[in-house]
């Protein structure tokens, strides 16, 4: 066994292809892309590219769209303020801390009245506090979170 597979090994030695050597002229080499100092200043401004695939890869969509479709100037500085706009609008979730990235935006906080009755007053009490998962109901669909608050009311008091 062990002598048909020395012969095995020593025929697919003998059936590969030596290497052959390559002359490569001067001519034949290709120069390394000259970088842009423009593309270099935005990626150091911009930590996510490179590190966040969606983001590059959407950036690089945006590029392809914005040369070769509307005929930006990848060089000048309207180029890359389009870039800039643009993945802002795919990705603000991405945006909404402030610059120096240390603090996070306060969110604003929607006040809605609670809508226990008061034993003390003798008209009805229109207020309603909502909870968090209510104002995330009422955002995903849309609905005015007055006008949510108003049908809270009136289906918890049937």
């Amino acid at each position: 066994m062990d002598g048909a597979r020395l012969n095995a090994m020593k025929a697919a030695e003998q059936a590969k292809p030596e290497p052959k050597e390559v002359n490569v002229t001067p001519q034949q080499t290709r120069q390394p892309a000259q970088s842009d100092p423009m593309a270099e200043a935005w990626a150091s401004e911009n930590a996510w590219f490179g590190n966040d695939s969606a983001m590059t890869y959407t950036a690089f969509d945006i590029h392809k769209t914005l040369v070769e479709k509307e005929g930006f100037d990848p060089k000048s500085k309207e180029y890359y303020d389009e870039v800039d706009s643009r993945i802002r609008v795919e990705f603000p979730h991405k945006f909404d801390k402030i610059e120096d990235n240390t603090t996070e935006r306060a969110k604003p906080v929607q006040n809605v009245a609670s809508a226990k009755r008061s034993a003390s007053t003798g008209r009805k009490n229109k207020t309603v506090r909502l909870t968090p998962s209510q104002v995330a109901i009422a955002k995903r669909l849309g609905v005015p979170l007055e006008e949510y608050a108003r049908q809270v009311n009136i289906t918890e008091g049937v």
